[in-house]
């Protein structure tokens, strides 16, 4: 599973970002998959085992998000090939 923080605009975004760098989790600032939201182009991929700690720190400190949602990890590995 794959693990996404959604937004309503992109500057939640940066600024959960932030807030999760400085308490020492990981983010990485991905488009977010058409499949969980169509409403900002922005999304944060979390680890797995750091969901509960980003919840806490949403939690915490009031931080405007979406949501946090999963998907299944959808590897095509033929994707980009012609021949």
């Amino acid at each position: 599973m794959d693990w996404y923080v959604l937004f309503e605009n992109h500057t939640q975004g940066l600024l959960l970002d932030g807030l999760l760098r400085g308490a020492g989790l990981h983010s990485t600032i991905v488009p977010t998959p058409r499949a969980l939201s169509k409403s900002c182009g922005v999304a944060l991929a979390l680890r797995a085992d750091e969901v509960d700690a980003v919840r806490a720190l949403v939690a915490r400190e009031g931080a405007g998000i979406l949501e946090i949602a999963s998907m299944e990890r959808d590897i095509n590995p033929r994707r980009d090939r012609f021949c």
